[in-house]
């Protein structure tokens, strides 16, 4: 048997097990027959958003929190030094809702992340017993708070986050996001997460509620004022403590169309990717090698093989062709349960080779970023990592 043929019987194996694997376990959802019906005192939850340049995103997120099933809500926007007219078109809401407050961010003190900063400032006006700290280009289904609180609360657990739903309108989005997702689910599996047992943590700063109790005694952003990654750090700090998080899925609770260009992908990617492999080269590499012969390899293959049997035609070439497509198929069905589940547009299945080959560029963008560059930007500032 030829060396081809070897390499294409091992990929094979690696993905019958990723198909077998996905029919025997589906996407790790929240449970949604939730309701705080038999809640005499419903706790005051101070919703916290940090904006900067989110003039596009702010009213959409805003709006779907005011439409909350879940009343006893407070609202705080932080304008965390925006351009682009974020602070009026919140200043213009503020006005029909008593509930939204609004507070402008001068200076960034030195030694804070912009984001961190504002969260820190949201914080000093917030009542709330409990906090939910979301992004403004999110969007809430309309009982997701009601749910989120009733499950924390009837579960005793102390903070919840949730990985949104992902809108993908367009062709770079469609095709990178799918895998950069699959990469961060097998990074961070939930159940891994969720263990008491296990030391990992991981949360999406996206959507994070918690006990104000909780966050206060584990230092709240204070202690991470300079962590790219304060999500991450947060649910490090509440799990060290004791604390018990729980990680999941955001189906019909919270949905976010996160990067709508390839340059917004490239510039928040690289800034993510190689911090949430801790600056690992080995462990970088490993994910890059593994994608190009698991991955992208099988579609090289298939093309390579499409050539081969039109120059010289035969038996042997014929069944080369044959299997290539037999594993590219597998590939396509595999991603396309994987992808119906997570709501990704059926484009997502077919474009994921190019998907691919991009998420690799990436991923060595950010270890260059991280190792060489040592300086990220993003959303007009620069940091050093």
């Amino acid at each position: 048997m030829s060396l081809k043929f070897v390499l294409l019987f091992l990929i094979f194996i690696v993905w019958i097990r990723e198909y077998l694997k996905n029919r025997k376990s589906s996407s790790h959802h929240f449970p949604s027959n939730l309701g705080l019906t038999d809640l005499i005192n419903p706790p005051l939850v101070s919703v916290i958003i940090p904006a900067r340049n989110e003039k596009k995103n702010i009213s959409t997120c805003l709006t779907s929190i005011i439409r909350q099933s879940y009343n006893e809500l407070e609202i705080i926007v932080i304008d965390d030094g925006s351009k682009d007219g974020t602070y009026r078109a919140v200043e213009g809401m503020q006005k029909n809702n008593a509930k939204l407050k609004l507070i402008k961010n001068g200076n960034l003190p030195e030694g804070w992340i912009g984001k961190n900063y504002a969260i820190h400032l949201g914080m000093k006006e917030a009542r709330g017993e409990w906090l939910l700290f979301l992004d403004a280009d999110t969007e809430l289904y309309p009982d997701a708070i009601s749910k989120v609180l009733s499950f924390g609360l009837s579960n005793n657990i102390n903070m919840v986050s949730f990985s949104p739903e992902q809108v993908l309108c367009k062709f770079w989005e469609a095709s990178v996001q799918p895998v950069i997702y699959e990469f961060l689910s097998s990074r961070y599996d939930y159940n891994c997460v969720n263990s008491p047992r296990m030391e990992i943590a991981a949360a999406n700063g996206q959507f994070i509620m918690l006990q104000r109790s909780v966050y206060e005694s584990v230092g709240g952003h204070e202690t991470i004022k300079d962590k790219i990654l304060e999500d991450v750090s947060l649910a490090e700090n509440v799990k060290k403590k004791g604390f018990k998080i729980y990680f999941s899925y955001g189906k019909e609770i919270v949905r976010c169309r996160m990067y709508k260009s390839l340059r917004e992908i490239v510039q928040g990617w690289t800034k993510n990717l190689f911090i949430l492999l801790s600056y690992d080269l080995k462990s970088i590499f490993k994910i890059v090698l593994r994608l190009l012969f698991f991955s992208l390899l099988p579609f090289v293959l298939f093309f390579y093989s499409l050539l081969l049997i039109f120059i010289e035609p035969g038996f042997k070439n014929g069944l080369f062709l044959i299997s290539t497509l037999c594993l590219v198929c597998l590939i396509f069905f595999t991603q396309a349960k994987r992808f119906k589940e997570l709501k990704y547009p059926r484009a997502s299945v077919f474009l994921y080779p190019i998907g691919l080959g991009v998420s690799i560029i990436l991923f060595l963008l950010s270890v260059y970023m991280g190792k060489i560059s040592r300086e990220i930007e993003w959303k007009g500032r620069r940091y050093s990592v």
